[in-house]
């Protein structure tokens, strides 16, 4: 009995190795027939997913930003401009590599800083800030993708009435 199972595997085996000869072969052949062809790449699919592509585009086109959070360092009256940007500068000096902005909400001045998609990614600049800026928490707000294109020179921003004209104006 122990002789015809190994008979049999051996025999299996066999096969298995011709048959997989006899397929590399023909895949060699077929590289060498079309060596020098230009690829050419054939997509099936439906019609319905370039009306959702089209679709997804004219959403997002609306929308110029993203939910997302910054660091409020100072919320001051309207009587407070000056020392908003006086906040503003003293925070570029002490982090350069973050962007600052002041935005007017009636009737207060206010003063937030960064970039950050979620309230886990602010926690290490908000711990930093509240070495220096003692009255310092995370605001929910929109955030323009132009936003996050890095400048190279920090220009004087104009202050906007409140985040709609902010995303106007970009």
């Amino acid at each position: 009995m122990q002789y015809v199972k190994l008979v049999f595997l051996s025999i299996f085996i066999l096969f298995g190795i011709t048959s997989n000869a006899q397929f590399e072969n023909n895949v060699k052949f077929s590289r060498e027939l079309k060596n020098d062809a230009p690829g050419q790449v054939k997509i099936i699919q439906d019609a319905r997913i370039k009306q959702l592509l089209d679709t997804d585009k004219m959403v997002n086109s609306k929308d110029p930003g993203f939910p997302g959070y910054r660091i409020q360092i100072f919320s001051g009256r309207s009587t407070d401009r000056e020392k908003a940007f006086k906040i503003k500068k003293e925070f570029q000096e002490l982090f350069p590599e973050e962007r600052a902005y002041v935005v007017y909400k009636a009737p207060d001045f206010r003063v937030s800083v960064g970039n950050f998609r979620s309230k886990i990614e602010s926690i290490e600049l908000y711990k930093a800030c509240l070495k220096f800026f003692p009255n310092c928490y995370p605001v929910k707000t929109n955030i323009l993708f132009s936003d996050l294109i890095p400048i190279e020179k920090e220009v004087e921003e104009p202050i906007l009435e409140n985040e709609s004209e902010q995303q106007n104006a970009n």
